[in-house]
């Protein structure tokens, strides 16, 4: 399989067989779930909860909205959804039963929509190319009220960006390969608002953290200085 036929039924294979060898959920993101209680975000968070039903795409085994209660307990409960590609991560993640979880391709379609609130479980920077993010969010903007938003982090090239030996950054897609299948999407700070704006969703928040580093891959705790740095995001619907 070449760099250029990875398709997400291929994405589904690898990571029902990545997720089938855990055996626990893996925490959420410390910086996503930092980022989520910050000001101005908690506030817009809490300002639609009444407004209609709210999705996380790309929730793995186990939601944010299970992990962080203190974050999301706005008697939103029958109203949110964790979607993911993986029918292996859905069934363990149902074990938890306290909101509804369903399996999903989110570039085609995001279901029980239109949405208050949609976040991002890093999952937007994980998808086969660039081309893809755009096609993405416009089923975002698509999938969202006037007036909802989207929430995430994405992974922000810098100047001293490096990787292990089994990875290859191409610069010209953007793409970060790991055994020629397509990894993470990496792009500067300059495209990623580029294709926010093009998506013809509003920008309301756009950070650049160089501080907080984002590890792209799944063997490693610890991050380094050459990883990706952070761009954190809040995009709504006009």
């Amino acid at each position: 399989m070449g760099k250029m036929d990875f398709t997400n039924h291929h994405k589904e294979k690898l990571l029902n067989e990545v997720y089938g060898k855990l055996q626990h959920g893996a925490s959420p993101s410390h910086s996503l779930v930092s980022f989520l209680r910050s000001t101005p975000i908690s506030e817009w968070l809490k300002e639609r909860k009444d407004e209609g039903p709210w999705a996380e795409l790309g929730c793995g085994m186990r939601s944010l909205f299970e992990s962080w209660q203190d974050i999301f307990d706005l008697g939103l409960k029958n109203n949110l959804y964790g979607l993911d590609l993986s029918s292996i991560a859905i069934e363990r993640a149902q074990q938890y039963g306290t909101i509804h979880y369903q399996q999903a391709d989110c570039t085609l379609e995001i279901p029980h929509g239109p949405h208050a609130v949609i976040l991002d479980g890093h999952f937007l920077h994980c998808l086969n190319s660039v081309p893809e993010v755009y096609q993405t969010l416009g089923k975002i903007r698509e999938a969202l009220i006037p007036g909802g938003i989207y929430i995430g982090e994405v992974m922000l090239a810098h100047k001293s960006l490096s990787f292990d030996t089994q990875f290859e950054y191409d610069v010209q897609s953007n793409l970060l390969y790991k055994d020629d299948i397509p990894s993470r999407i990496i792009m500067d700070a300059f495209e990623w608002e580029d294709m926010f704006v093009s998506s013809g969703l509003k920008i309301k928040y756009f950070v650049c953290q160089s501080s907080i580093k984002i590890i792209p891959e799944d063997s490693r705790d610890v991050a380094m200085n050459g990883d990706p740095e952070c761009l954190r995001f809040c995009l709504e619907r006009i």
